[in-house]
């Protein structure tokens, strides 16, 4: 066994190409990608184990390492419309027959898998040890359970629209002294206070503080918290949440970090069954401090 940074690259857009172009000269031009993203890989450090169908799968000494090369790769101009998105985890891999295995290797496969086109996901054993200007491109959004895993894991974004696709509808107030900052929460009958540093677990999972069986939502679904006199709402699910506003048009929030201000509902999970699966929300607390 040895430690390493596993990086899943992925192309999107390959199928477009094999219905406008046909099989054959669909496959001479990802081919020329996939040897693009190789050459990336080689020149940040990395060793290129194989690529197969639409992904690249390298492992580089350091997370740094990783990043550079994804990094290329989500930025370089693609041709055809094509973008690429990337997964990357730390930890230990097995070489066997020109191959690699291991734990480390199936979650940087299960990150690729979920992120966007033009997005980079950082597990938390790659995320942690990057330079400080790598770490300070990323952004988090959450615990996210991973098929196969027994545990959640801390999941980091990096993406050429990571800011521009985190919804910010108002900046809240700051702390005054001596006052309680407090937002309403409520669920059905249930009712919650958060103040400063308190954070409310949504999903389908026992353990969560807010339990929704409806079945669009995920075991872990998200979160709301009071941060710098903000309530944010945090989803890191499969089928995302909607942000209902009193005023202006629904927000529709996918694995992000949202700040909400004023008072409106949030749909967990599908807006189709709604009835069952809608929390309301009020920062009036906040503003006033």
């Amino acid at each position: 066994m040895s430690l390493a940074c596993i990086l899943v690259s992925d192309v999107t857009g390959s199928t477009a190409l094999f219905e406008t172009l046909g099989s054959a000269e669909a496959l001479r031009r990802i081919e020329s990608v996939l040897a693009r993203m190789r050459v990336l890989v080689n020149e940040a450090g990395g060793v290129c184990v194989k690529s197969k169908g639409d992904d690249v799968l390298s492992f580089f000494p350091h997370p740094d390492n990783a990043f550079e090369a994804a990094f290329a790769m989500t930025n370089e101009v693609w041709p055809d419309s094509i973008s690429v998105h990337a997964g990357a985890y730390f930890g230990e891999i097995l070489n066997h027959a020109d191959d690699i295995y291991g734990n480390a290797v199936n979650t940087a496969f299960r990150l690729a898998g979920l992120a966007k086109p033009g997005e980079i996901l950082f597990g938390d054993t790659s995320h942690d040890d990057l330079d400080p200007a790598h770490k300070a491109r990323f952004l988090a959004i959450g615990a996210i359970p991973l098929r196969g895993k027994g545990t959640t894991t801390e999941v980091y974004c990096c993406g050429l629209a990571t800011l521009g696709t985190q919804t910010t509808v108002v900046p809240g107030a700051r702390a005054t002294a001596g006052r309680t900052m407090v937002a309403d929460v409520s669920f059905g009958r249930a009712h919650w206070e958060l103040a400063a540093g308190r954070r409310v677990t949504i999903g389908r999972a026992k353990g969560c503080d807010i339990l929704i069986h409806a079945p669009s939502v995920s075991r872990n679904h998200g979160a709301l918290s009071v941060s710098n006199g903000q309530l944010e709402f945090t989803d890191h699910s499969s089928a995302g949440s909607i942000v209902r506003l009193d005023s202006g048009p629904d927000l529709h929030v996918h694995r992000r970090t949202t700040l909400l201000s004023g008072a409106g509902d949030i749909v967990i999970g599908s807006q189709e069954n709604d009835a069952g699966n809608v929390l309301a929300y009020c920062t009036g607390g906040l503003e006033r401090a």
